[in-house]
């Protein structure tokens, strides 16, 4: 759409998983680090974590772009499985034929993998993302499996990827000895303000702007201030603030229009029912007179997601104990009856503030366009 305007190639915040994009922020490139080193070293269980859309993904596929030949490797990442399907997806990630046999006979077809590739002279790496989401019983058999060896050298090594969530659950009890075998461990954190200055001009470069300097310093701080740092966040705001300056006809990007942004998803119905306050939880947001940080609001429309997101992560993990047969029926009724709770709070919400405010109410199942100095603007 707005690609043409700014003298682009390609949208250059697209939030899609993509290598060519990867931008080494400090803690990038200490991740990366942390990752040669437990490859090269054999180190066993290696742990990355960091907050959602904060690169871990994208680290990876970077990786496995660069891994050398001589090292086999599998990429997991649907992980919301029981113990056994997780053992099947494993085997024919490694191309192991698995038709027709049990969790034993599984078993012994990966051992016997290993033990191929280690006599072809090759490393076999397992990678997990979103490891956050498996159960302790799948973690468990992960650990057993990482129990292979051949003349005392472990057979094949493991990474698990995931959110902070993951840290919290590595310290159950019931995981003790996966903890223990955990020699590599480092979380991604957010980038800083002028890392994220060199991050959109960045991804504008890689777009094939002629021009890096498509977002004023305002708004870059502006950006910096709401996204706290987390690319995903960042791609979000910075490709809507552009589809909203092509819209104006703006061939700059200022911090009224990354304001803007934010104030129409709130409307949206992005608010975030059910989260903390705001003086709970304070999240950085520039002040527009002294340029220093102060404490305001998190960036909405994110952290709703995410708040849906673990919730229907824990809801499907006790579908799954259902159909194990476990018959807490009650439980996930109860469950799913206060999301939709919490959906319902959240509207009311909306709507007594916009009627406080007195605005009508936000159609939030259709586009519609709004007229603006210099063109029109679509508002969803």
């Amino acid at each position: 759409m707005y690609e043409k305007f700014y003298g682009l190639k390609e949208k250059p915040f697209q939030i899609l998983s993509d290598p060519a994009y990867l931008f080494m922020s400090k803690a990038h490139e200490s991740a990366y680090t942390h990752l040669e080193y437990g490859i090269l070293e054999n180190k066993g269980f290696v742990v990355i974590t960091g907050e959602i859309g904060s690169g871990k993904t994208t680290l990876i596929n970077y990786l496995l772009e660069k891994i050398e030949t001589n090292i086999t490797t599998a990429l997991i990442n649907n992980t919301l499985v029981k113990p056994a399907d997780l053992l099947k997806m494993l085997c024919q990630d490694f191309e192991i034929e698995v038709k027709g046999l049990d969790e034993t006979d599984l078993v012994t077809a990966f051992y016997q993998f290993l033990v191929e590739q280690y006599t072809l002279g090759k490393r076999v790496i397992l990678i997990i993302d979103e490891a956050q989401n498996l159960s302790l019983e799948a973690l468990e058999q992960v650990r057993m499996l990482s129990n292979f060896e051949l003349e005392k050298q472990h057979l094949f090594q493991v990474i698990l990827v995931g959110q902070p969530e993951l840290r919290y659950k590595l310290r159950q009890k019931a995981l003790e000895q996966l903890a223990q075998r955990v020699s590599v461990h480092y979380h991604i954190s957010g980038l800083d303000a002028e890392e994220v200055v060199d991050y959109v001009k960045y991804r504008l470069k890689i777009a094939g702007a002629e021009s890096q300097d498509i977002f004023l310093e305002d708004a870059l701080e502006a950006v910096w201030a709401y996204s706290r740092g987390i690319p995903r966040l960042i791609n979000i705001l910075c490709d809507t603030a552009l589809v909203y300056g092509f819209a104006d006809g703006l061939e700059r990007i200022g911090r009224e229009i990354v304001d803007s942004v934010i104030q129409e998803r709130e409307v949206g119905g992005f608010n975030a029912p059910g989260l903390k306050n705001e003086d709970e939880d304070p999240y950085v947001k520039l002040d527009d007179a002294a340029g220093r940080s102060a404490p305001d609001h998190r960036f909405p429309i994110e952290r709703q997601i995410a708040s849906i997101e673990n919730r229907l992560d824990d809801l499907e993990k006790r579908m799954i104990n259902l159909m194990d047969g476990s018959g807490r029926r009650d439980e996930l009724i109860l469950a799913l009856f206060n999301l939709l709770q919490d959906n319902l709070k959240g509207r009311y919400r909306i709507l007594t503030k916009l009627h406080s405010n007195g605005r009508k109410p936000h159609n939030t199942g259709n586009a519609e366009l709004i007229p603006v100095k210099g063109g029109v603007r679509f508002r969803f």
